[in-house]
């Protein structure tokens, strides 16, 4: 090569990096992307419609990944136990939280919380949100680990139509004795659930969600509290306490359970909450319970039968004291996550009164006060029955152990609708197995029965 070659190429290759290093610096640092991943139900859905807004200010970029319930717990389950998490930001049911926090699969927030170069000031939850609600959620131990991206619970759900149609109600007074209304005792419900059963017209009183899958689980906690039962008897979900899942309540709560299967389609021993919204939404059951963010697909003309003629009301309580379920996913970031403080300005952006107003007409469900002073969030037919059942939730456990209890009785509660076990005996092998479980952190506080194979205590 010729000294003149060699200059010339020396010269035009530094003039190239040059040109690339001018670029790079024109076009600036490569946009964070974070990523984030929930259930695919509504108030997710409304979120990923709006993160658009927060891009185009902040220039971070959202990837939110939607996936059913129980997908969402096994592929984090996956991830956060090997470490090597694509995700910045995730949502997960509020009873996993002890088991993510004692593995140190997720950070506290606290540190984030209090920087002002990522804090609003205006934000101040322990005034703004649902405290309760809060506190069960996103806290653990006495740290801050999570914020709600949804309060929830379940509901009664029926055919107020039928319920108020003139024929209906004056052969219903015949029969009873009373007017239909909204049942406030599980006697009550009965009633409902036998008048309007009518299968040769394809319509069913009432059904339970009896699959082996965590929608039993859930659903037969709200029988079990309306009965004055539970599962550890503590008054916070992070704290251990007495096994009382074979209470005489629970007994009660189970027999009164299997009894709805009187008046239930034939396949309900294997619905799951799928099912039951899709049997409400064509209108072949009176009434039946429902999670509070699936009651906006029974209000869609696209996909529902029954916009405009159904009612909410609490669940029936057999012990004269109103209730309800407090149920919540919450907003935590991963230990391993690459882009925690981005992840943290989603959050309190999501939590932005705006924001929360306008996710919560499109299916939400706000842990936020006064997104309910909005006339257009009053006007949705659920929220009252919500704000009802804000003052009245029962946590249910987040020990680290919750997930493997919730698995223990789903499969006792599946023996027990599919007559496999008798209520007492399916409760004593839950309480044996939670026992178990828990070792010396908890004792049984109910004597087995002697059925149950083991000797009394």
């Amino acid at each position: 090569m010729t000294g003149k070659r060699k200059t010339l190429w020396v010269g035009g290759g530094l003039l190239l990096v040059a040109l690339l290093i001018f670029f790079a610096v024109r076009q600036g640092p490569k946009p964070v992307t974070i990523r984030m991943i929930g259930e695919a139900y509504a108030p997710l859905d409304a979120l990923a419609k709006m993160k658009g807004e927060f891009e185009q200010k902040t220039g971070i970029h959202v990837e939110i990944i939607e996936k059913d319930h129980q997908a969402v717990v096994a592929e984090l389950d996956q991830e956060l136990s090997s470490r090597k998490v694509t995700y910045d930001l995730i949502l997960m049911p509020h009873r996993l939280l002890g088991k993510l926090v004692e593995k140190g699969q997720v950070q506290p927030l606290e540190s984030f919380f209090g920087d002002p170069s990522l804090h609003d000031p205006t934000f101040k939850p322990e005034d703004q949100l649902f405290t309760t609600w809060w506190r069960e959620i996103g806290w653990y131990k006495g740290k801050l680990y999570g914020f709600p991206f949804t309060d929830f619970t379940m509901y009664v759900c029926y055919r107020k139509d039928l319920m108020g149609d003139p024929k209906e109600r004056q052969a219903f007074r015949a029969r009873f004795g009373r007017d239909p209304a909204p049942p406030k005792t599980w006697s009550e419900y009965m009633d409902l659930a036998q008048f309007y059963n009518r299968p040769k017209q394809n319509m069913y009183g009432t059904y339970i969600q009896g699959q082996q899958h965590v929608a039993l689980w859930y659903e037969w906690l709200n029988l079990a509290y309306s009965f004055g039962g539970n599962i550890l008897d503590s008054p916070h979900g992070s704290e251990y306490g007495d096994i009382v899942v074979n209470s005489p309540e629970n007994v009660k709560a189970t027999e009164q359970y299997l009894k709805l299967l009187d008046y239930s389609p034939p396949e309900s021993v294997n619905y799951n909450w799928d099912d039951a919204l899709a049997v409400l939404q064509q209108g072949r059951v009176f009434m039946g319970i429902l999670w509070h963010d699936q009651t906006p697909l029974l209000e869609d003309g696209s996909v529902s039968k029954v916009v405009g003629k159904m009612g909410y009301s609490l669940i029936p309580s057999a012990i004269g004291k109103p209730f309800s379920q407090l149920e919540g996913w919450a907003y935590l970031i991963p230990t391993e996550s690459k882009h925690p403080r981005e992840a943290y300005r989603l959050i309190e952006w999501a939590l932005s009164p705006d924001v929360q107003i306008r996710q919560t007409l499109k299916g939400g469900a706000s842990a936020r006060k006064a997104t309910y002073n909005d006339p257009r969030v009053k006007a949705i037919p659920y929220v009252p029955v919500f704000l009802e059942s804000v003052p009245i939730a029962i946590p249910k456990p987040t020990v680290p152990e919750s997930e493997q209890i919730t698995e223990i009785m789903q499969k006792a509660l599946s023996e027990i609708v599919t007559r496999k076990r008798s209520p007492q005996d399916g409760l004593n092998a839950m309480a044996l197995e939670i026992q178990r479980i828990l070792g010396a952190k908890a004792k049984m506080r109910f004597a087995l029965t002697p059925d149950a194979g083991s000797p009394r205590q």
